[in-house]
């Protein structure tokens, strides 16, 4: 049988801490910040779909619109 390994991994003698930016800090820090002045993302993702649809529109309307595929002629 074939012995496959994707990934390998050696931690002898590793050592571990927690000193990441961030860590150990109080809640009180994080209730601070102020995200009030960016836009809800929800608002952002409609946004981007009404103009998808008007760039769709636009395209077809250039395009000249015809609703025929160029394969229906094809026998």
């Amino acid at each position: 049988m074939v012995d496959i390994t994707l990934f390998e991994l050696h931690l002898d003698g590793s050592e571990f801490t927690a000193n990441a930016p961030g860590v150990g800090e109080s809640d009180e820090a994080e209730t601070d910040t102020d995200d009030s002045g960016g836009a809800p993302l929800g608002l952002l993702a409609v946004l981007a779909l009404v103009v998808l649809v008007v760039v769709a529109v636009a395209a077809k309307k250039l395009r000249g619109g015809d609703d025929a595929s160029p394969l229906d002629d094809v026998e």
